[in-house]
């Protein structure tokens, strides 16, 4: 059964979450950029018997606020995160960032330490520079040609399709859903502004990454051996940078190892996090 999704507010906008499960445990689930919490439709249901699962639409994207002014950073994405551990009683909670949403977790985790107690990195953006090109297409004129494309049913559907190894294997009913929310016009504004004020949310260029080696926690970080969208070879980069991380690559698997392999993507998940 879908868990009923409600409406939280903070600093002003409104954001979509979810928040299902009994368990003691904690756990915050991030999605990545031009996704929403329904990324983790799929894990959500087998993750519930052992945690207090919560989700959230990150601002800018899902059926949470698009502000098109907003100061899109590092620094407000964290203290959005941190605020809305305060207001659903989960700081110290688990925590699961995926692409983006990696990021964001780890920016948390550095600016306000003892927001999570233990966290999951799957093929985590923040470690790779930005190509020129793709700062280039948020200009006027080549955005509007761009939104157009992206945010149509081929083009987005190819797009999406290339985040899996295997599209097949993916839920029909997730990979429609995803794919729909990929294609929100306003989404893709927010995408836009993301990369018009990529230095504010640049690991590197905030001082951020060089501040890794101050986390205390356990880390675990997950990748697809078939990703297209951030080279496994990453992957190495990140288990080098993160103090003590533990490293699994899921073989014959893309971007989203949640929604190509959501029962072993949740057991290792759940097998880190409560047995580490």
């Amino acid at each position: 059964m879908t868990p009923q999704s409600a409406t939280i507010t903070l600093s002003g906008h409104k954001h979509r979450y979810i928040d299902t499960g009994g368990s003691n445990h904690p756990l915050l689930l991030l999605h990545g950029i031009s996704c929403s919490l329904d990324i983790y439709e799929q894990v959500v249901p087998l993750l519930t018997g052992s945690f207090r699962v919560l989700a959230i639409d990150l601002l800018g994207f899902g059926m949470s606020d698009k502000p098109k002014c907003a100061p899109y950073s590092l620094k407000l994405y964290a203290s959005l995160i941190r605020e809305f551990l305060e207001q659903t009683d989960a700081v110290g909670c688990h925590a699961v960032g995926h692409s983006m949403g990696g990021k964001y977790a780890l920016a948390t985790a550095l600016l306000y330490p003892g927001s999570f107690s233990r966290l999951v990195v799957s093929n985590t953006d923040g470690f790779t520079e930005l190509p020129g090109w793709v700062r280039g297409i948020s200009w006027p004129g080549i955005r509007q040609v761009l939104k157009k494309l992206m945010s149509s049913q081929k083009v987005a559907s190819k797009a999406f399709a290339s985040a899996f190894h295997a599209p097949e294997r993916v839920n029909r009913s997730s990979f429609k859903k995803n794919l729909l929310m990929s294609r929100n016009r306003e989404s893709i504004d927010t995408v836009m502004q993301l990369n018009r004020n990529y230095k504010q949310l640049d690991m590197a260029q905030t001082g951020l990454r060089s501040r890794l080696w101050e986390l205390d926690i356990p880390i675990l970080i997950l990748w697809g051996d078939h990703d297209q969208y951030i080279s496994p070879k990453v992957a190495a980069i990140a288990h080098r940078e993160l103090p003590g991380s533990e490293l699994f690559m899921f073989e014959n698997c893309g971007h989203a190892p949640m929604l190509e392999y959501p029962r072993q993507f949740s057991e290792v998940v759940a097998g880190f996090l409560l047995n580490h």
